[in-house]
């Protein structure tokens, strides 16, 4: 998995932590140990396309979990900015 700058190990591992059960098994079986989606669904009882559906929302909800992150640094960083020039007024 290719990964920006921003967005490291911890941030990623951190948001995996947060995934819903269903998913994080899928996604850590599927993106992490690289097994394949007929072997996903056969170690979890599941469906093919429930598994790949259970992906795609893994991948989707670590998404928004990640961006929640930057947007929550920057606020930080334009907060702790906006407190560095207030203080030197």
């Amino acid at each position: 998995m290719l990964l920006s700058g921003s967005i490291d190990r911890v941030n990623l591992e951190r948001a995996v932590e947060q995934l819903p059960p269903g998913y994080k098994t899928v996604f850590v079986l599927h993106d992490v140990q690289g097994y394949e989606h007929n072997e996903i669904a056969e170690i979890m009882g599941c469906s093919i396309g429930n598994s790949k559906s259970q992906l795609h929302k893994a991948r989707m909800r670590l998404r928004e979990l990640l961006q929640e992150e930057q947007r929550q640094r920057a606020r930080d960083a334009r907060e702790a900015a906006r407190s560095e020039s207030a203080g030197t007024d």
